[in-house]
């Protein structure tokens, strides 16, 4: 029997982040709320207080932490937190009026963030069972923020490109916001957090932030009085576990794959273009609800600023906005676009209304965000792989895409218009019971012949922005279509605050709508309850042959015994090397080498073979690096040195790792056998590299 306890460590280290996060994303909130008197905030509720502070520190410290980092140091970003750190003490040690008390019947809201908080750690740690574990399938997303958490650890502001060292650090170029807090909580936590655990710790406080958000806007935004608040409010965090339609494509898939065909992804959303649920955001990329709950707290704060009169108030709001919107830039620049054209189309009605106050906060908070927002824009520059930043499209429908091409219809305009045709089917598969309740909404609202609020006209144009840019637009940086898959985030939240509607007006529908309404309400609680269950036995499903393999998972049915060695080896190198330290292994890759990337905490010289350079640095330097790698880790059927010299004397490398998988590893000749390793299991080995080095080329 193994003597590790992989799973029981995961989830003890997860715990001890959860219980960290709180001083970066609900004391610097409490703190500056308090300051500034946001929302009246000092003649609050604790429960009010403790719900805004939440979203607003998410929203606010990443800006803060980037500015301080850059512009500072680590030191000055440390010191920022421990001014509001005790700044929150001294505040919250003053008698209160109103006192300290949570309101009745808070059992509910209770249970659900306990519920969410066991979901998520189980979902996300590594499943162990006897001499095999299993991480999750969303590891293929989170194993490279976990890389990005380490290096900003390492390296500070601005980070490393962890997956290329061409003999120096080259600026990270990503939207890493968020997980700056999550290098902040692994920092603070040491040996006990390590950077996957502080990801996890991160993803359980994104989800409440959002809950927090879902409530507030209930409070601040479209408030119907203190009656209904409460089941509104609890109604809306409850909506936010459920999804489209996806699980009935999925059942069919299943189908496929009992009849012996491929049919099942790791992910239900893969299915189709994506149009992702909350649930699956929070588990696989919860850096863009961090970004949406940026962008969707500058709005509240924005929304409140003309009822203020003095000018100081005024400025405070803006300024607390604008730091709000550079950190959803930072968090997910793709939301952030989506909502600077709802600001800009907002501001345009304001003033087509005027509204010449609303226009001229909107405004404000527009440039104060691009102010605080620029310096970090100015470091993606640089040249890079990929393709332009995005690009006008008509959203596919899968189905409808494999029908026309199978029969070669193809053609420019063909597929486009059948796609088009194809958007109602398509989007109602995709959001279900939203739509409906959104259509139902609509139709009553219209029946009443009474003009849209001014929030309710918010939402919709919110809601159109959202949904005309992921049908007409997509990213094509890379192959993922962020943008059409994350910025649809703004217009299922706004179908959500519809949806609470139209349950809060139940017994009013007719009875067949409710059946409707009831039927498309449960298959999205279980698309998402299946979501989160395929994450989690994917890779299991994989090794005992009910799925199909994955090649970031394993070339065969033993990825549970290969991930459990590789995690062995990343433990060992944790270890025994220096937090700096580049530990290389075979760029020569199918998709991604995900066990290496999450268990090695290390820098790499080079991750595959573009050295990942679309994460920072220039492409070009990147052919020799392989090259030179290419000496160790020769292609099947060429022989491998004898030894790592050549390597090791070429490249700063510290350790040299093999796996079973590598051609060199059944060279019997090679250096995988002839040298002595550090470490070594049934399928990894490594091997050190520091004492062959040249002075000269020491770090």
């Amino acid at each position: 029997m193994p003597t590790h306890a992989f799973m029981l460590a995961d989830m003890e280290g997860s715990l001890v982040a959860v219980c960290l996060f709180p001083l970066f994303v609900l004391a610097p909130g409490y703190a500056i709320a308090w300051l500034t008197d946001l929302f009246e905030f000092r003649r609050r509720t604790l429960a009010f207080r403790l719900t805004l502070s939440i979203p607003l520190s998410i929203a606010l410290c990443p800006a803060l932490t980037y500015l301080a980092g850059r512009f500072g140091s680590m030191t000055a970003v440390w010191c920022l937190y421990a001014v509001t750190w005790v700044y929150a003490l001294v505040v919250t040690a003053r008698p209160l009026r109103p006192p300290i008390s949570l309101p009745p019947k808070s059992y509910s809201v209770l249970a659900i963030l306990a519920v969410w908080t066991a979901v998520a750690i189980l979902s996300l740690v590594d499943l162990q069972i006897g001499d095999r574990a299993y991480f999750p399938a969303a590891a293929f997303d989170y194993s490279v923020r976990t890389q990005f958490i380490h290096a900003i650890g390492v390296s500070g502001i601005p980070p490393g490109n962890p997956f290329f060292f061409p003999g120096h650090p080259v600026p990270l170029r990503y939207h890493y916001f968020w997980l700056l807090l999550c290098a902040l909580v692994n920092l603070a936590g040491g040996a006990a957090v390590g950077p996957r655990h502080a990801w996890i710790g991160g993803t359980v406080w994104c989800g409440i932030g959002l809950m927090a958000l879902v409530a507030l806007y209930f409070r601040l935004f479209c408030y119907r009085g203190p009656a209904s608040f409460r089941r509104r409010a609890i109604t809306g965090v409850l909506l936010l576990g459920v999804t489209g339609l996806d699980i009935l494509p999925t059942a069919i898939l299943w189908a496929l794959q009992a009849a012996g065909m491929r049919g099942v992804f790791a992910s239900m959303e893969w299915w189709n273009e994506q149009v992702d649920g909350f649930v699956y955001t929070a588990l696989w990329e919860s850096h863009y609800l961090s970004g949406l709950i940026a962008c969707l707290m500058a709005l509240l704060v924005l929304w409140d600023v003309p009822r203020h009169a003095t000018t100081g108030a005024r400025v405070r709001q803006v300024l607390i906005a604008g730091l709000a919107l550079a950190s959803a830039g930072g968090a997910s620049i793709y939301l952030g676009f989506v909502f600077a054209v709802f600001l800009l189309l907002w501001t345009a009605i304001a003033l087509a209304r005027r509204w010449w106050r609303e226009a001229a906060v909107v405004a404000g908070a527009g440039l104060a965000g691009l102010a605080f927002f620029l310096p970090y824009a100015v470091s993606l520059r640089g040249p890079a792989l990929g393709g332009p930043l995005m690009q006008f499209w008509m959203r596919p429908f899968y189905p409808v895409d494999a029908l026309f091409k199978g029969q070669h219809l193809g053609h420019a305009w063909v597929l486009p218009l059948a796609n088009l045709l194809a958007l109602p089917l398509n989007y109602f598969l995709e959001l279900g019971f939203f739509l409906a309740a959104a259509l139902l909404w609509w139709k009553k609202h219209r029946a009443g012949r009474q003009p849209l609020t001014r929030a309710e006209t918010a939402t919709a144009l919110m809601i159109a922005t959202s949904v005309a840019i992921c049908t007409f637009l997509r990213s094509s940086v890379i192959g993922n279509n962020d943008l059409g898959w994350r910025g649809f985030l703004f217009a299922q939240f706004g179908l959500l605050l519809w949806a609470v509607d139209i349950l809060g007006d139940w017994r009013s529908t007719a009875r067949d709508q409710r059946v409707f309404l009831t039927v498309l309400l449960v298959l999205g609680a279980v698309g998402s309850a299946y979501e989160v269950a395929i994450n989690r036995f994917y890779p299991l499903l994989a090794d005992h042959g009910t799925v199909a393999t994955l090649s970031w998972l394993s070339p065969d049915r033993q990825a549970g015994k290969r991930i459990f060695a590789q995690r062995e080896a990343g433990e060992w190198a944790a270890r025994a090397t220096p937090a700096n330290a580049i530990v290389q292994f075979n760029p020569h890759v199918v998709s991604q080498d995900t066990s290496a990337y999450l268990y090695s905490d290390r820098q790499m010289v080079a991750a595959d073979e573009t050295c990942l350079s679309t994460f920072g640095g220039n492409p070009a330097l990147c052919p020799a690096l392989i090259a030179a790698l290419d000496g160790v880790y020769p292609p099947a059927g060429q022989a491998a040195p004898p030894t790592l010299d050549g390597v090791c004397r070429a490249l700063p490398i510290d350790v040299v790792g093999a796996l079973d998988t590598d051609p060199a590893w059944k060279d019997r000749q090679s250096w995988v056998w002839r040298e002595a390793p550090v470490f070594a299991n049934r399928y990894v080995r490594l091997f050190r590299c520091a004492d062959r080095r040249p002075v000269a080329q020491a770090r």
